[in-house]
This record gives C-alpha cells, sequence and structure tokens, in this order.
C-alpha cells in the first residue's frame, strides 16, 4: 500500500507540473480569441519621378471564407496594387477625397482578383501608415 501512495503521489505531482506548464499557453491563446490582429501588406511605390508612396494597408472582409481567398491571392493582388499605383498622382492622393477614392479602386481591384462583390468579399480597406515623400 504504500508503494501504491508513493506512485499515486509521483503521478500526481507529474500531472500537476505538466498543467502549470500548459496553463500559462492557454491564457494567451485566449487574449484575443486565439488569433493576433492582422498583419498589414506595406507597399513602397514610386509616384511619378520625384515623390515615393509607401502605406500599409489591412482588408475588412465579409467572412473568413473571403479572407483565406484574400490570403491565397495575396501576390496577384499586391501586383495589381503596384501597377494601379504606377499611375497616380501624388497631388492628388495627398487630399482625403484621393485616398477614398484609392480604398473604393483597392476594394474593386482585390474584389476582382478573388471573384467576389462588397457583400461577399472585401468590404473595407483600412490604412495602417499613409506616407508620400
Amino acid at each position: 500500500m504504500n508503494v501504491a501512495s508513493r506512485i499515486l503521489k509521483a503521478f500526481a505531482a507529474c500531472l500537476l507540473m505538466v498543467l502549470s506548464l500548459l496553463l500559462p499557453l492557454t491564457a494567451l491563446a485566449s487574449d484575443h480569441g486565439g488569433g493576433g490582429a492582422p498583419e498589414p501588406m506595406v507597399f513602397t511605390v514610386n509616384l511619378g519621378t520625384g515623390n515615393y508612396l509607401q502605406f500599409g494597408l489591412i482588408f475588412e472582409t465579409a467572412s473568413p471564407e473571403a479572407a483565406h481567398l484574400l490570403a491565397s491571392h495575396k501576390p496577384q493582388v499586391q501586383h495589381k496594387i503596384i501597377l494601379m499605383l504606377s499611375g497616380k498622382d501624388s497631388a492628388t492622393l495627398r487630399t482625403l477625397e484621393g485616398k477614398k477614392a484609392l480604398i473604393e479602386e483597392i476594394v474593386e481591384l482585390a474584389n476582382h482578383v478573388i471573384e467576389e462583390n462588397e457583400k461577399t468579399g472585401v468590404k473595407d480597406v483600412l490604412f495602417t501608415k499613409f506616407l508620400i515623400q
């Protein structure tokens, strides 16, 4: 009986040690629903001959499926955004109206690439930074 109680105590001690190691991991995972904030796409593009634009953006999608489609088509979306920006004027992009128009164009472009619309695909684009120099 003495040996059995020692084995039981040793087993309980090991179990408690394993649980204490795993507890901090589960606490960290539940801070934000298990996932972090999405990583922004960052672009640096020449605007004409004298300026460049650097900005970061995050896509707001209508569903997790649309977010998955967007992630799987990320290189195509980035490519098309860079090509689209090559023809932009820095004076227009400095204005609020220019930024809003750019958002609309990026939403339309992304939805075209993933073959969705604003109700089922990309709903909005959020700038995380925007610098023209």
